[in-house]
Formats: C-alpha cells, structure tokens, sequence
C-alpha cells in the first residue's frame, strides 16, 4: 500500500509541474516568435526609412534628363564627373554599402550602369563602369516594370538569406525623372542590416535565459505547493474514500475539514464527508424499508428504463434527412405507460409509421407494448409484407399468448417518400389528421379492423393515402382528444384539430411542443388520467444537399470553412449571419478534429443544404460516441474566473443556431444545425 501511495504522489507532482512548465515554455516560444517578428520588422522599417532619404538626398545631385548622355559620352564630362564625386561623398558620409544609378533594359531582363559609387570600408565591391550591364534579379523585374509604368516612386528589397557570404542588407530604389515626367532611371541605395542579425540574436539569448530561470523557478515553488495543497489532500481524500468503501462507517479518527486552501480540494472533501453521511443514513432507510416495497420500486424503476430506451419521451427522427421532418413525442400518465410509437427506415425510400395504446395501464401495459412494439417492427421489415400483413401476423402471434385478455389498438403505415404514396393499416386506432400545404389539419376517415390480440385470424385491410410536398400528417392516441380538466371536460377532437390548426405553420418538432402546452392550458391542475401520445410527419421538396469529406485534421478547416462559405454566397446570406454560421461550423469542426478520433485518425463529413431559406449543416464522423448537447449550459452571469473552463463554444452554437440535434445512428456521431439565412 505504502509503495502504491508514493507512486501516486510522485505521478501527480510530475506531472502537475511538468504541464505548468510546458505552459510556460510555450509561452515562452509564442512571446519569443511575436517580439522576434515585431522587432525585425521594425528594424527593418527603420532601414527602409533611412534608405529613402538617403536615396532622396542623391536624386538632387543628379540630372536625371542627362542619364541617357551619360551612356553615350561613357560618363566623360566635368559635370558627371562632379555629380559622381557628390555621390562617393554621400555614399561615405551616410555610411552606406553602394549608391549606383541604372537605366533598365526595354524588356526590364537586364539594366546597365550609368554611375557606381561603393564605400571601400564597407564592402570589398569592385565599382561597374559606365554602360556595364548585369541580368536583373527575378525580384527586381516586377519592381521596374511597376516603377515604369507609374504604379510606385520606389522600393526596397530586403536580403537576410541566400547572400553567397554577403552581410544582410537593404536595397531602396527611386525612380528619377525628367522634367517632361517620365522616368530616365532608377537611384539605388544599398546598406548593410548587421544591427538585425545582432539584434535578433541577442533577444534571443535574453528570452532564451529567462525562459530557463523562470521555469526552474516555477518547479521548485510549484513542487513544494502542489505537494502541500493538491498531492497530499487529495492521497487523504482518496484514502478515506477507499477506507469507507470497504467499512461503511463513520472515520472517527481523522477529518477532511482544513485540508487545503484550494476551493475546489475543499469542495470534494465536503463532498466525500457528505456523500459519506448520505450513504449511511440510506443505508440505515434502505434497511427499515419492507423488502416487498423494494422489490415494487425496483421492478417500476427497471420497467421505466427499458420504456425510456424503447420509446423516448420526446424523439426527434432523421434529422440528418432534407426529404421529410419527423418528431414523436409520449407522456405515460404513470411511470410507466402503454401507449407507444415507433419509426424505421424500411429501406432509403420508406419509412414505417406506428401509433399504438394498450388497454390498462402500468407495468402489464408496458410489457404488453414492449412486445407488441418488437413483433411489429421485426415483422414489418420482412421484405414484401403490407401493413395488414404485419397486423395479422403479429395479431396471431398474440392471441397465441395472451392469458391477460390483454388487446392493443395499431395505426401501422409504409410511407414512400419519393411519391408520398402512404400505405396503411388500422387496428381500431383513432383516424389521423392530415394538413394540406396551405390548407387545415381535418381528419383521415378509414375503415377500422378489429384491435390486436381480440381473436385469431381477423383480417385487416389496406388502405392508401397520398401526401403531397408540404403537407403535415398527425397521428396520436385517445390522451389527446380525451384530456380532461378538473370539470371532467373533455377536450374533444375539434378541441384537438383547433390547437393543430394554431400550430400549422410551425415544424413537427415545435407543433408537437405547442400542442402539449396547450393540453397543459386546457389541463391545468387536474391529474393526467391517459398516457398522451403524438406524432408528426411533414413531407418536403428534396434539396440535393453539397457534400464534403476530408481528413479530420486542424489543417483542412479552411478547406471546410472555405466549402460552408462558397454555399452560403451561393444563397445571398447576409454577413451577421454567416459569422454565426462560421462560428458554429469552426467550433464543430475543431471539435472532431482535436477529440473524436483520440490519438488516431479519421474522416468527418460535411453536408450542406438550404431549403426554403434554411440552411441545413450536418456533421458526421466514426469517433467515440459523443453527445456535446448533453453539457451543461455554463452559467454566464458568473465571471470567466469563475466558471467551470469549458462548454462555452458549444453554448454558442446552440445561440446563434435555430436549432441544433444530435443522434448516433450506424457507428456515427451525426450533428446537424439549422438557421434561417
């Protein structure tokens, strides 16, 4: 034991010391790269400045209308020869490498030399004659034909490497022109740079040396403070826990209290003094409880959980798909309920529809819907079978076993969606309401066969309907219509098709909330007496939705904010809500990039669409299953010290989205936002 406490101490303090070192190691770099860069560019601006004038000062001890007699005399004359002489003098007394005068080729490939003064202190250059002529540098072409064709007065080239074992140095450049105003030439000024090499090392030596001390510094204060207030409170902690684990009583001996000064230290052992008093005081109910109403609890809390896995209490369904929109929705009146409804893609092009309740209540129900619910998905995805075909067998199946009399009513449909041509079944279940596009939810009169599980071989029969573009279908159970309010009023179904009709215009997702809280209004106090039960579909022009799948990496996210934003220019999107939009794809994006695949890598797949002003983004990847809408919202009333780090990007999202949904289908995290662009 005493061997494993020492090793937890010596991995926690390393560690702990050995992250606050990189921290400052790599603060160290970013501070050293950004003084390293400002420094040099200042330096060099400084130069630059400097170089100018000097090169500004020379143009006034030039003729530059008698540059072109200069190459033809080969400089003879007194007055190039006084013009040369104030150049040697300048180029001395500003203490620079070369000032030469050029005249460029016609094609700008070459120039020749017209006046050449070099400082021999300076640099060991022997001087070009007049009417020499050298190729021109790649980067100085562009430099003349700008100058000649009137875009810029001057220049500089700067040269720090590839200098053949020259120093660094700058070369200014000024364009000297005539009276008429048109260029004869161009003034060259060169001068070394040895103050930047010098100075850039030196910067670094200093950085270099503090960044050592500073960090041999931090390890030892940080070794004897994280050792006293994190390593060694946190050994007590987790000793006393594991003692308690094993013992189940009060520590009588020692106490957690004054441990460290660090609050959230101090926060897990209140915590664990806390979680220690819970426990036995449950331990000390849980012992004075009958065994029978344990066992009750422990079957209603178990039945409730496979419930919860088998039908959500509010189901958002494909939301990855643009064809179709589908949201479901149950609330058992008790803990556990017998309504139920189910979706599932038969194949890409149909969807399965079911609306079902189950006579009773309570655990016999559930159980009796659970399975119900297997037999008629399992046989409803045999390839072939109608939806009468589905309710026979399963009807069949039923009655072979069914000491409890127990029935079900079933809407069972095979929607097709490419058509909208739906094909339905109906076990004595409520008709469901339709809304045309532009139109009213009324509804769906058909012929009703006998409920499921009432007599063996009841034939049912097939019916069809056919949803077009726009339109809305609405199933649900005998809870809606049936709501009663303290009155013992009923809600009705023109009570139903009116809070339907107030919500036409909204998706299935916000219709199924505005009619749940409007059954709520209509409620109010009064105890809910049925499980309530809802389902909508709406069925939507297809949007061919532009795809892209890159590596999961941090280099391809301007690859994949360079796609989204091609899309929205594409759709007119104003600018305030393409930076949300960019924002919210930078953060999912990031996301998967840096945390879905671990160590290893993968792929993520970007789809993007925009449907009736929509825009539709869906994510997805193979990494670990990762639900980010889980977290909790940070609270931003507090100050960034003292909020909990992390959550806050995803917090954004959900802000500037107008709707975020998440699901894991087929090994694949699939995240999708909406805005209105």
């Amino acid at each position: 034991m005493m061997i494993k406490r020492l090793h937890f101490k010596r991995n926690m303090r390393s560690t702990l010391i050995g992250a606050m070192v990189l921290l400052l190691v790599v603060f160290s770099l970013i501070v050293s790269n950004i003084g390293y860069v400002t420094f040099s560019n200042s330096l060099e601006r400084e130069y630059s400045r400097y170089t100018l004038n000097i090169a500004k000062t020379g143009e006034t001890l030039i003729k530059a209308d008698n540059i072109d007699t200069y190459l033809e005399t080969g400089g003879a004359g007194a007055e190039y020869e006084l013009s040369k002489h104030r150049m040697d003098v300048l180029c001395k007394k500003m203490d620079v490498n070369v000032l030469y005068i050029i005249k460029p080729s016609a094609d700008f490939l070459s120039y020749t030399s017209v006046m050449n003064c070099v400082n021999e202190n300076k640099v060991n250059y022997t001087p070009w004659e007049v009417g020499h002529e050298e190729k021109s540098g790649e980067d100085y072409i562009e430099i003349y034909k700008d100058m000649y064709a009137g875009k810029i007065d001057n220049a500089r080239v700067l040269r720090t490497k590839n200098l053949n074992g020259a120093p660094p140095h700058i070369t200014t450049l000024l364009a000297l022109k005539g009276e008429d105003g048109a260029i004869k030439g161009i003034f060259c000024v060169q001068t070394p740079m040895e103050e930047l090499a010098r100075g850039r090392a030196t910067y670094l030596t200093y950085i270099a040396i503090s960044m050592f001390i500073t960090a041999l510094f931090v390890s030892i204060t940080a070794a004897k403070y994280l050792t006293k207030q994190i390593v060694n409170p946190i050994t007590t902690i987790k000793d006393e826990a594991k003692r308690f684990a094993l013992q189940n009583t009060q520590n009588e001996e020692q106490t957690l209290e004054n441990l460290s000064r660090i609050e959230e230290i101090v926060s897990l052992a209140d915590s664990i003094h806390v979680m220690e008093s819970d426990t036995l005081k449950y331990i000390d109910n849980l012992t004075a409880a009958t065994s029978e109403r344990e066992r009750i609890g422990t079957e209603l809390g178990i039945a409730a959980q496979i419930q919860t896995g088998l039908v959500p209490s509010f189901s958002r369904g494909f939301p990855e798909r643009t064809d179709f929109a589908l949201c479901a929705s149950m609330t058992p009146a008790k803990e556990v309920g017998g309504d139920f409804y189910d979706y599932f893609m038969l194949d890409d092009d149909h969807v399965a529809l079911v609306m079902a309740d189950v006579s009773g209540k309570g655990i016999p129900a559930a159980l009796f819907m659970m399975v119900t619910k297997i037999l008629i998905k399992e046989n409803a995805k045999i390839s072939g079978h109608t939806p009468a075909q589905v309710l026979e067998f399963v009807n069949n199946r039923i009655v072979a076993n069914n000491p409890a009399d127990m029935f079900v009513t079933v809407w069972l449909g095979f929607l097709e969606l490419s058509t909208g041509k739906l094909i339905a079944a109906n076990a004595g279940h409520d008709d469901p309401a339709i809304c045309r596009e532009g139109g009213s939810f009324e509804i769906c009169k058909s012929r009703h066969g006998l409920v499921v599980g009432a007599m063996d071989g009841v034939p049912y029969k097939n019916f069809e309907i056919t949803l077009n573009k726009g339109d809305k279908f609405f199933l649900y159970t005998d809870g809606l219509p049936e709501a009663t309010d303290a009155n013992e009023t009923l809600l009705t179904l023109d009570g139903m098709l009116e809070l339907l009709n107030a919500g036409k215009d909204k998706n299935p997702e916000e219709l199924l909330r505005s009619i749940s809280e409007g059954v709520d209004r209509f409620v109010g106090d009064a105890p809910q007496f049925d499980d309530l039960t809802m389902l909508c579909l709406e069925l939507k022009e297809t949007c061919s939705a532009k795809k892209m799948k890159v590596e999961a990496t941090g280099e391809n996210l301007e690859k994949v904010m360079a796609f989204v934003d091609s899309v929205l220019e594409e759709n007119d999107c104003s600018p305030k809500s393409q930076m949300q939009i960019d924002l919210a794809v930078e953060e999912i994006y990031v996301n998967i990039a840096n945390y879905a695949y671990g160590d290893g890598t993968g792929t993520a797949e970007i789809s993007v669409s925009v449907e009736a002003g929509e825009l539709i983004i869906v994510f997805k990847d193979s990494g670990t299953p990762y639900n980010p809408l889980e977290k909790e919202d940070p609270d931003t009333s507090l100050s960034a010290e003292e909020r909990q780090i992390g959550g806050l990007g995803i917090f954004l999202v959900k802000k500037n989205m107008d709707d975020v949904a998440y699901e894991y289908k087929n090994g694949q995290n699939i995240l999708i936002i909406k805005k209105k662009i």
